[in-house]
């Protein structure tokens, strides 16, 4: 009975131990991820418009009122 008691008692400090690395590592990741977000929001250029980027919301309402307006007919 003893013996199995202290094998539970190692299995629980033993999966303490794994917990607390675990969220050490965790941590430290989530650190890291925090201060990559903070470099990519600093560099982020918004004055540089890509080709490929998408259309500003503005753009796409007056699009949206032309259409409305003039709606489309297929060809006969």
């Amino acid at each position: 009975m003893k013996l199995i008691a202290l094998l539970l008692f190692i299995m629980i400090v033993l999966t303490m131990i794994n917990g607390l690395v675990f969220m050490k590592r965790l941590i430290k990741l989530q650190k890291e991820n925090n201060n990559l977000l903070k470099e990519i929001a600093n560099n982020k250029n918004n004055e540089a418009k890509d080709d490929n980027a998408p259309m500003p919301h503005t753009e796409l309402e007056k699009y949206k009122t032309q259409f409305m307006q003039n709606p489309y007919q297929p060809p006969k």
